[in-house]
């Protein structure tokens, strides 16, 4: 990351508007930040790290940022420009603050806001306006967070010698947070939880083991001897003797089964014979004892005959006798139902008003005659019919009041449509108006689509490159590796062949030896004595084996070639789909977020201008409906003027037909009402007229039937017909008690002839005894029912040991698994956690790797700016299976060659220290960040500790980083450094506020 433009406003002691070009310092590369105390040299690093993480350098807040001399409507804002990744960015960020209310008195809050562009010559491209996608993609851009960068790139004032003079533990929080370890953390959480896990699972397989043998001894214990005791089980072969054990006695408990099984057959055949012949002896015993019962039934059973044929003969006198009891029951209910009509017409009567003469003179005391009863019927009809005239004439009366109330209604409902169509006209007029601003807002959305669907397109373009940027940098790195793969496989056959050459060139004297003849001259020297000819030794290689060796070299060459080429073509791919992607691309995530967002912005412009023509499609229709509620007002004015009017002229002939009534029944008197009594006295003097008519019959009918029964009664035993009654009977009786008559003749006949049966005959006379053959029954099933659950326990408790003795043996099995797992797991955790040799654990190795790569950086400039009399060490504070052991630093002194700590340094070679240090941090976390660019370095004071000479030394090193193309501020109030650092940034202070002035002087 390299800055090139901050500008500030209203930012700090910056009240005024205020830009630092760094690119101006960058030709030399070293710049001073010098001005008086409280002028904002510091603010100046607080406004970088705040435009780039929204957070300050020091130990300020963000609250409060906002300038104190700024006018109170001012908005502070910071904006940087920087370049990171080949291309060229933007960001601008504005604190939360305090502004004065647009209206009224007081201030409101304003929230924070932030905003990030890529910038491609004049063209500017927004790529995150929120907090929280700016801080992600600043951060994806510069490859380290908020605190790693105040590490590396702001060495904030006070804060040099964090790292040096840190607590093994506050460093191990510093090299979490530089290098990213937290993995190597929750990796040996992840072990610990593994080996806790198989310790738990290794004690409930021992408890499962456990339960196994307490549940066979169990199974095993009823068919146990009493005085053998509980044998134990440790192993299988215990268990499998115990399966012996129980299928022997599940041999034995069959064998006796089967005996009590014939024992049961042969009782239960003598128990069947005893029963049989007592069930004949009990026969003959109750056929006996029924037929003295019945014989001594034999008196009551003839009375019962003659109370039958008694009951008969009244049975014929029966007509007669209902007829005389209903005729005379019918007189007395007529003497009840004339009581009754009387005092209906007496209480009917009494209700009525002015009702005819002829009724008013009726007696009502006893029954009138029927003449009387017809002259006051005809009169009463005849009241009837007036008032029934007068009722029509009441109900025309309430006809007209209804249609004057109707009319009276409809009127109010015209004034209430009148009403509501002038309201409808109103809001359909509103409606028109909103319908043509949407109008506007369509056309305007139409005219856009172009522009959207080509902003979409690339969006959506980009997303698929981004997205498949994750597999296409896999299948490069899988081709790299197959080509280090080719390539070391390549050079090791290559070194073969050259090894077996070698061999073959060392034994090439015996092949030569092996050619020789005696007195053949030898090649080599021409003699043709060979004395002491050349032996082959053990490993000689031959031709064939040198020609297997290069064939396989070839083939590997090939292989190498091959995965170059399968490299050329996933470097290639790679490349195209970053270019596709977009220089500075971020996330697949923010790719797709971004194509999104811009596919949701075309969704939303077409739909709006797709709403285009049914816009004007309803404009047209809210003129249409304008048109026609006008005329609904017109007529809802007409009906209601017309209602009104026909409203007054019903109420007027209601009132002249209720004066008529009132002149025919005088005033209080209401013809409904007397219409109402009328009928109730009508129907009474009808029942009266009834029970006249009815009351002659029914004498006469009574008078006959008693004639007829005395008739009937002469000549038999009975004297009335109350001893007819008393000797009457229900059908149901006499037919019941003609039925047990039989049944007991049947019954008589039928006991003697069983008692007379050669069935029942030879037997003895006392009953046979049945209870020994029950006896010996039961006894033999009781032992039966033993032997059998006997049996079936043995045979279950078998199953169950056999059941029990094959998870026993799984048991064991799989226990011996866990058990190894469980040393192994317990092995690797304490190893990876620090409970084992060497006592460290994994992320503290970690980080005490990194912490040795930061002091080998460290002490290549430590050396120099101290004439090389210091060097940082590690050291193994925290002792053997300590916390943080291997995180510790002491310093080495060359003078005495002893280490010491590194509290016992001064003030200057602290900073020293801490500046070589920082500047070790920086290039450990720049080589571990894969290829982060740190191209800039801010420091803030420290140099006022150093004596000329250390002061000459340490600015030989920032010049030296310098050279490497670091750009390099610092801030300090020594002379000297202004002196030697001509270019800078000069801060004064005002009453207005702090102003920046940029003096640079050229480098001879």
């Amino acid at each position: 990351m390299r800055p090139h433009l901050l500008r500030l406003e209203a930012f700090g002691p910056y009240a005024e508007a205020t830009a630092i070009d760094f690119d101006a310092l960058a030709e030399d590369g070293l710049f001073l930040i010098h001005g008086s105390t409280g002028a904002g040299k510091t603010f100046l690093l607080d406004a970088l790290c705040f435009a780039l993480y929204g957070e300050v350098s020091g130990e300020r807040s963000v609250k409060g940022l906002k300038s104190q001399q700024a006018a109170a409507a001012a908005v502070p804002r910071v904006s940087l420009e920087f370049s990171c990744g080949g291309e060229r960015w933007r960001v601008e960020r504005s604190p939360g603050h305090t502004a004065p209310k647009s209206r009224g008195q007081g201030v409101t809050e304003k929230p924070p806001q932030a905003v990030l562009r890529r910038l491609r010559g004049e063209e500017e491209e927004a790529i995150a306006s929120r907090l929280m996608e700016v801080g992600r993609e600043v951060e994806h851009l510069v490859g380290l967070s908020a605190a790693q960068f105040r590490q590396v790139i702001l060495l904030p004032q006070g804060r040099f010698a964090e790292v040096l003079r840190a607590g093994a533990e506050e460093r191990e929080a510093l090299l979490k947070t530089l290098f990213h370890t937290v993995a190597f953390e929750r990796a040996g959480h992840w072990l610990e939880e593994q080996s806790r896990t198989a310790r738990q699972d290794l004690a409930e397989r021992n408890r499962g083991l456990e339960v196994l043998r307490s549940q066979t001894a169990h199974a095993w214990s009823p068919f146990a001897e009493p005085d053998s005791g509980a044998e134990p089980l440790h192993n299988r072969a215990d268990v499998d003797r115990l399966g012996a054990s129980i299928a022997a006695v599940v041999a034995a408990a069959a064998e006796r089964l089967q005996q009590c099984n014939a024992a049961l057959t042969a009782a239960q055949t003598g128990q069947a014979e005893a029963e049989r012949l007592a069930e004949r002896w009990e026969r003959r015993a109750a056929a006996a004892a029924r037929l003295v019962e019945l014989e001594g039934k034999a008196p009551l059973v003839e009375e019962y005959r003659l109370a039958l044929q008694r009951a008969e003969r009244a049975e014929a006198l029966r007509p007669s006798l209902e007829a005389e009891t209903g005729a005379r029951a019918e007189l007395e209910r007529l003497q009840e139902r004339i009581g009754a009509a009387l005092q209906q017409a007496l209480r009917a009567r009494q209700a009525a008003r002015a009702v005819p003469d002829a009724v008013e003179r009726l007696e009502l005391d006893a029954l009138p005659d029927l003449e009387a009863l017809a002259q006051a019927r005809s009169a009463l009809a005849a009241r009837g019919a007036e008032l029934t005239a007068l009722v029509r004439k009441g109900e025309q009366a309430a006809q007209a009041r209804a249609a004057a109330q109707q009319a009276s209604q409809r009127a109010a409902a015209a004034g209430q449509r009148l009403s509501e169509a002038s309201g409808a006209e109103s809001r359909r007029r509103l409606q028109r108006d909103t319908a043509a601003v949407a109008l506007q807002a369509a056309a305007s959305a139409r005219d856009q689509l172009d522009g959207l669907e080509r902003a979409a397109r690339e969006a959506r373009e980009r997303a698929d490159a981004a997205a498949s940027l994750a597999a296409a940098e896999a299948r490069e790195q899988t081709a790299q590796a197959a080509r280090n793969a080719a390539d070391a496989a390549l050079n090791q056959l290559q070194a073969a062949v050259l090894e077996l050459r070698s061999r073959q060139l060392a034994g090439m004297a015996a092949r030569l030896a092996g050619t020789l003849e005696e007195g053949t001259p030898c090649p080599v020297c021409g003699s043709s004595q060979h004395p002491a000819p050349a032996q082959a030794s053990a490993d000689a290689v031959t031709d064939a084996e040198i020609a297997a060796a290069e064939t396989a070299r070839n083939t590997a060459g090939q292989a190498a070639r091959q995965a170059a080429a399968a490299l050329a073509t996933a470097g290639a791919e790679l490349k195209g789909l970053r270019e596709k992607a977009g220089a500075g691309a971020g996330s697949s995530a923010d790719a797709q977020e971004a194509a999104v967002q811009s596919s949701q912005a075309l969704a939303s412009a077409r739909a709006q201008a797709a709403e285009l023509a049914p816009l004007q499609q309803a404009i047209r229709d809210h003129e249409q409906e304008l048109q026609g509620l006008q005329a609904t007002i017109q007529a809802a004015s007409t009906d209601q003027a017309v209602q009104t009017q026909a409203a007054g002229e019903a109420a007027q002939r209601a009132e002249a037909l209720q004066a008529e009534i009132a002149a025919d029944l005088g005033d209080g008197m209401e013809a409904q009402a007397l219409q109402r009594a009328l009928p109730p006295l009508e129907a009474a003097l009808k029942e009266l007229a009834s029970c006249a008519e009815a009351s002659g019959s029914a004498r006469g009918r009574l008078e006959q039937a008693t004639a007829r029964l005395t008739a009937e009664l002469s000549g038999t035993e009975f004297a009335d017909g109350q001893a007819v009654r008393a000797a009457l009977k229900e059908a149901a009786w006499r037919l019941r008690l003609a039925e047990r008559i039989e049944l007991y003749s049947r019954e008589l006949i039928t006991t003697r002839g069983l008692l007379a049966g050669a069935d029942l005959q030879n037997l003895p006379e006392l009953r046979p005894d049945t209870a020994a053959s029950q006896a010996a029954v039961a006894a033999a099933d009781t032992a039966r029912t033993t032997a059998l659950e006997r049996h079936s326990e043995a045979r279950g408790a078998c199953a169950e040991i056999e059941r029990l003795a094959a998870a026993f043996r799984q048991e064991e099995d799989a226990l011996a698994e866990a058990q190894a797992r469980a040393d192994q797991l317990a092995a690797v955790a304490d190893r990876c956690t620090g409970r084992a040799a060497p006592y460290i654990s994994l992320q503290r190795w970690v980080l005490s790797t990194h912490l040795a790569d930061i002091c080998r950086y460290a002490n290549q400039r430590l050396e120099l700016m101290t004439s090389g009399r210091y060097q940082l060490r590690l050291s193994e504070e925290g002792g053997r299976g300590g916390r943080h052991a291997g995180l510790g630093l002491r310093v080495l002194d060359a003078y005495t060659g002893e280490e010491r700590e590194v509290s016992s340094l001064s003030g200057g070679e602290s900073f020293q220290a801490s500046l070589a240090l920082a500047l070790g941090v920086a290039d450990t976390v720049q080589a571990n960040a894969g290829g982060v660019r740190l191209e800039a370095l801010f420091i803030d004071e420290g140099f006022g500790s150093l004596d000329p000479d250390n002061l000459q030394l340490a600015m030989d090193e920032l010049d030296r980083l310098r050279e490497g193309g670091r750009m390099i501020g610092v801030i300090s109030h020594v002379a000297a450094l202004r002196e030697r650092i001509r270019s800078g940034i000069s801060i004064t202070a005002g009453e207005k506020g702090s102003i920046a002035t940029l003096c640079r002087t050229p480098r001879s």
